[in-house]
């Protein structure tokens, strides 16, 4: 069944699948919609990215530096990467992802205004506070908010332009997260040489600077990005025959990744019951991926292992996390999302613990190193995630159904600060010695139960499962509609 419109002289043929349902848009270049080729939104959302993903990834650098400036707890800073980590998850990715799929706020503006507030704003309040409550208000808050509503809306630009071939660009695309930190990660080892910390002032200048970049470059990337119409598919592939497509690769990734059924928002997605695991996977997931975010450089300053080898340890780990992003969905497009995730997951429960044994018996060469192949698989969940719900539940509403998934986050986010700090000092507020064993078993257990829970309980809903979640939730919006008084319907 094809019907053909022409809007604005732009011809395309809506292509449905006589099986599933599913629509498909098809015929437009992606030239006439926005001027230029798909890879240019792609390019920008990588910049935002790479700016951005300092909030997060910087932490692990600066927080002993903003703990003594302020006489603040271990406890107390740490739980600030927490909070930090629920407002981007829990408050921002879902408000992002409603707006933007629901076309109430065009892309640039969502980028622009998470950039502001989320960089200069936030950052800016952060180096200049002493008080700790305003301090949350500024990086945790503020900072989080504006993180996650560039985390949302890069990471899931790609699946919208590229529903044929996600795998590796997704991953390019998420892997600017990391990398950005790796220069202030330098700088802040080069300034602070010798001693414990930086002084009060470089604080305050390495993040304001970082704030301002952050703005300026979100600002300029921003006026690139625009998503795609629903359901657009690239009009050399065709929907119903795609493994007849010439190019191998296209071929190969739809064959172990399969276009979802149908296109489903969220109110069907977590009617199906491989949602709740998928949440649940990936919440143990982060939990392990952030403690060694927030704990690999401060552990190797507690070992004594010398400037060079924290330093190489942090930037390895940031370098080949956002390295191994990219590599790994390459490698989902051959082997398919789940086997290369539950791969990736038993891998991180074992360079942990190397990373804690060569650090505990002090060799800063393997301590180095075991530190770069934990951050080659630490970010592997956080491409991959965006790339199995579009696989799953399609990309028309994939920014607000991954920002659900997302929000999960949180709870992992609490798990690899706050609460690892706890299980480390024993104590809620104050400072304490931490048991970094503890630590990094913790992290470790949880990315294998993750892997678990991946391997035996999550799989691509079928045809059967997407439909009777579409009749559950239009019983649902029909009983809501009986008690606002509503005809059945509307």
């Amino acid at each position: 069944m094809e019907a053909t419109a022409s809007p604005g002289g732009s011809s395309y043929t809506i292509v449905t699948n006589p099986t599933t349902g599913r629509q498909f848009r098809v015929g437009e270049d992606p030239k006439a919609l926005i001027g230029h080729g798909r890879w240019v939104p792609i390019l920008a959302s990588w910049a935002c990215m790479f700016t951005a993903g300092t909030l997060e990834y910087n932490w692990g650098a600066l927080s002993g530096s903003i703990q003594a400036k302020n006489h603040w707890g271990l406890v107390a800073v740490f739980w600030m990467f927490s909070v930090y980590v629920i407002f981007e998850s829990v408050v921002s990715h879902p408000l992002t992802g409603w707006l933007r799929d629901h076309n109430l706020l065009r892309v640039r503006y969502i980028i622009w205004i998470g950039g502001s507030i989320g960089g200069i704003v936030s950052l800016a309040i952060t180096g200049f506070t002493g008080n700790l409550l305003v301090a949350y208000l500024g990086f945790s808050v503020l900072g989080g908010i504006g993180g996650g509503m560039i985390y949302n809306t890069c990471i899931t630009m790609t699946a919208k332009w590229y529903p044929d071939r996600k795998g590796w660009r997704t991953g390019f695309v998420d892997g600017g997260w990391p990398y950005g930190a790796v220069p202030w990660i330098i700088a802040i080892g080069a300034l602070t040489g010798s001693a414990a910390h930086l002084s009060v002032g470089t604080v305050k200048t390495i993040l304001v600077a970082d704030g301002i970049v952050i703005t300026v470059v979100t600002f300029i990337a921003g006026w690139f990005m625009v998503d795609p119409p629903k359901n657009w598919w690239p009009k050399q592939v065709d929907p119903l025959n795609w493994t007849k497509y010439k190019k191998r690769s296209t071929a190969g990734e739809l064959a172990v990744n399969p276009p979802a059924v149908r296109q489903a928002g969220p109110r069907v997605m977590w009617r199906t019951p491989q949602a709740k695991w998928i949440g649940i996977e990936h919440c143990l997931f982060v939990g392990a991926s952030l403690f060694g975010v927030a704990f690999v450089y401060p552990f190797g300053q507690a070992m004594g292992l010398g400037a060079a080898a924290v330093i190489a340890g942090a930037i390895g780990f940031d370098l080949l996390d956002g390295f191994g992003r990219t590599f790994y969905g390459w490698m989902s497009e051959i082997f398919g999302r789940r086997p290369t995730m539950v791969a990736t997951y038993i891998a991180q429960a074992v360079f942990l613990m190397l990373t804690y044994w060569m650090g505990l018996i002090h060799q800063p060469v393997l301590f180095a190193i075991c530190a770069f192949l934990a951050g080659s698989v630490a970010g592997t969940g956080f491409a991959m995630a965006p790339l199995l719900v579009a696989d799953y539940y399609g990309e028309n509403y994939n920014a607000i159904n991954y920002a659900t998934i997302y929000s999960w986050k949180a709870l992992g986010g609490s798990f690899a600060g706050g609460l690892a700090a706890i299980i480390m000092t024993g104590n809620v507020l104050s400072n304490g010695t931490p048991n970094w064993f503890r630590g990094f078993v913790f992290g470790a257990i949880l990315v294998v139960l993750a892997a678990l829970v991946l391997g035996f309980l999550v799989k691509q809903p079928t045809l059967e499962q997407i439909t009777k979640a579409e009749e559950g939730a239009a019983a649902a919006a029909a009983r809501r509609a009986k008690k606002r008084g509503q005809p059945v319907g509307t």
